[in-house]
């Protein structure tokens, strides 16, 4: 009884942390378009427009991550550090 709940918790815990990723790169994707709206230029031909956006929202997004792995992975040394002692 015990070993069958536990598997249950643990797949609920791998499938929510999936869907919380999944939404955390949603939300960082959502606020990269925003933030490269504004170097979108009329003025500039249809070819340049979509591939300075794509590089804007690429060049965003992947520094945010980085920035939110790096954030996760000190808290997580932080919270691990008291374990050690």
């Amino acid at each position: 009884m015990f070993r069958t709940f536990a598997i249950a918790a643990s797949v609920t815990a791998i499938a929510l942390g999936a869907a919380q990723a999944e939404t955390l790169d949603a939300r960082i994707h959502t606020a990269a378009v925003k933030a490269c709206a504004p170097e979108a230029s009329t003025s500039t031909p249809a070819s340049y427009y979509g591939a300075i956006t794509q590089t804007c929202i690429y060049r965003v997004s992947k520094t945010a991550m980085i920035n939110m792995q790096a954030k996760a992975l000190e808290k997580t040394k932080s919270s691990t550090a008291g374990l050690s002692n």
